[in-house]
């Protein structure tokens, strides 16, 4: 089971590596704005959650007792909503800027 876990931890690693160099790039296209500032706290959450996974190998592999574990969860939790609540502004506004919400 152990080897599982450090597998998709692995997985997770690469897809969050992939997706950090893709907000960076888009953070340097975009002219600045409303969008602007919230792709930058998008950004800084990718960051935050790619930070989180490189260092859970570390958990795993030093068996932190369940409460850390818990307080782990609980806070990708907390910040995986935070993400989706950028997310939604984001959409929101393109396409308020589009003319495509009624």
């Amino acid at each position: 089971m152990e080897y599982a876990a450090y597998g998709l931890v692995l997985a997770a690693i690469a897809v969050m590596a992939v997706n950090v160099v893709r907000s960076l790039r888009l953070s340097r296209r975009l002219v600045g704005g409303e969008i602007g500032q919230k792709w930058t706290m998008l950004t800084g959450l990718v960051g935050l959650f790619f930070v989180g996974y490189l260092i859970s190998p570390a958990a795993i592999y030093f068996r932190l007792p369940v409460e850390y574990l818990n307080l782990m969860v609980f806070s990708v939790f907390l910040f995986g909503a935070v993400f989706v609540s950028v997310v939604i502004g984001i959409v929101g506004e393109t396409l308020g800027f589009l003319k495509l919400l009624k």
